[in-house]
């Protein structure tokens, strides 16, 4: 399922859309020997959803459906497929099929993956012009229209919104359950749309865990499914034998079969509870601080280990202190993977790091962390949930992450330059803006750090979309004067 290019309709007082940059940005400030690790955020408008019965908004830990069997007999496929039909919905637009999508609210929220919707929407038109308009077909034959309520490219998530002629009525949702759960080798099963044949339903079992580098955004991590996908299956529901949610179908491998991919319920319900707050949109963040010079302790070499990092600070407040995390404590371990593959001493223990750092990265406040730590000589297995973090970190981040220059913690002055940076292509030449501070960007003066920050995150907006290569950005160097870098390379994150 190739990922087509999506663009960016008008606002809407009627039907507010909000396409996230990226929903949890994990900055690595690399000063010196020192890897600092938190996560950030920036503001973005209340999302308006729909209330359930409850009083609440897309409580998806409940639902007034049953478990498929309630006899204490174990749940057989027939049954898990027959207790999930009437939540698994086809999407259609003006182009015929889309692909699948889920229930997950009684009062009529469907979930499915941006890419599927994307089709739908072109510049220079506005959402009462119906270009998010689709047809949303249940199993039994009804239609109704849905109108696109979220949209996040980088984690490829959108929400849709049923519009039934009685706007009391409500519908079947699915329950959710935890992907942390989810075991290599347990059975699971998809339905979709594949090639057009709706309401499909494909079993298979969980090939692995923690997949990365799969999708445009390679930090999310998803679940390896063995179930048939094709053309036509992005956005179904990944279920357990429960009928529980446990992922939405994304991808498949181009030139493999049996070879599909889903992202984690665990990370959309942190998204869509992210979405639901409104106000502040935020990343996460941890609390560690790190130091990869460090070697690893004797007691984690007696354990095996031949990579990790030893923690050199824990932030007060902050997950890494609530879950237990001591400075001196050795990670060892992220989602019960350990990293030998990458080697021994200080540049396989920087790559540990970094990795850590994409982990993280693809985390949203309020997903849970395993992580394994040799404290001593004690092995520990301790779960960080990923928390909101302020917003100026996220100047650090975006300015690392989009331009590869390295901020002071705090101004606008320029510390370094990131080693991987397009900018390096200058030569030599780039560190003449180690110590220089950005003046302007496209145009825009920036006369703080704050102004910076918003600037910042509309760029990332932009890169998001898909709708910039380079721009124009203004620096006071240290020696005097000025320079203004007309072709300024923009990295994607």
């Amino acid at each position: 399922m190739t990922t087509p290019p999506e663009t960016r309709p008008e606002p809407h007082a009627q039907a507010p859309l909000w396409f996230a940059a990226g929903a949890a940005v994990f900055g690595v400030l690399l000063g010196g020997a020192a890897v600092y690790l938190g996560l950030q955020g920036r503001p973005a408008p209340a999302v308006v959803a729909p209330t359930s019965a409850d009083g609440g908004c897309c409580d998806l830990t409940r639902s007034d459906r049953p478990s498929p069997r309630v006899d204490g007999a174990a749940p057989t496929l027939a049954d898990a497929v027959a207790s999930t039909r009437d939540s698994v919905v086809t999407l259609r637009g003006a182009s015929g099929l889309l692909g699948a999508g889920v229930i997950v609210d009684p009062s009529g929220l469907v979930l499915t993956n941006f890419h599927v919707v994307a089709p739908q929407l072109r510049v220079g038109h506005s959402l009462s012009e119906g270009q998010t308009a689709l047809v949303v077909r249940f199993a039994n034959g009804r239609e109704l229209p849905g109108t696109l309520l979220i949209g996040d490219r980088e984690q490829d998530i959108a929400v849709l919104r049923l519009q039934p002629a009685d706007t009391a009525e409500t519908f079947r949702a699915v329950r959710l359950g935890r992907s942390a759960d989810l075991e290599v080798g347990e059975s699971v099963f998809v339905v979709g749309t594949p090639l057009g044949l709706e309401h499909s339903v494909s079993s298979g079992i969980v090939a692995a865990l923690d997949r990365s580098h799969i999708l445009a955004n390679h930090r999310l991590s998803l679940i390896q499914i063995d179930a048939s996908i094709n053309f036509g299956s992005s956005g179904g529901p990944l279920f357990n034998l429960e009928g529980e949610l446990v992922g939405i179908t994304t991808a498949m491998a181009e030139r493999a079969q049996g070879i599909g991919f889903a992202i984690p319920s665990d990370h959309i319900r942190a998204l869509l509870r992210t979405f639901i707050e409104g106000g502040v949109r935020r990343s996460g963040q941890v609390g560690i601080e790190a130091n990869a010079e460090r070697d690893l302790s004797a007691a984690a070499y007696a354990l095996g280990y031949r990579n990790g990092v030893v923690v050199t600070e824990v932030i007060p407040g902050l997950p890494a202190e609530a879950a237990g995390i001591r400075p001196g404590d050795v990670l060892v371990e992220i989602r019960g993977r350990r990293f030998d593959a990458f080697g021994e001493g200080k540049e396989a223990r920087l790559r540990f790091a970094q990795n850590f750092v994409d982990v993280v990265r693809a985390a949203v406040p309020g997903e849970e962390l395993a992580v394994t730590v040799i404290r001593g000589d004690e092995k520990l297995e301790l779960s960080l949930e990923i928390a909101a973090a302020s917003a100026d970190l996220q100047v650090a981040v975006d300015a690392e992450e989009l331009l590869g220059l390295q901020l002071e913690k705090t101004g606008m002055t320029i510390a370094g330059i990131h080693p991987n940076a397009e900018i390096r292509n200058w030569g030599a030449g780039v560190e003449r803006l180690i110590g220089a501070r950005i003046t302007q960007i496209i145009g825009r003066k920036i006369k703080d750090r704050a102004e910076l920050g918003e600037v910042l995150a509309d760029l990332r907006q932009l890169v998001a979309l898909g709708r910039v290569g380079t721009v124009a950005i203004g620096f006071a160097l240290t020696e005097g004067g000025e320079i203004l870098v007309q072709d300024f390379p923009i990295a994607r994150p």
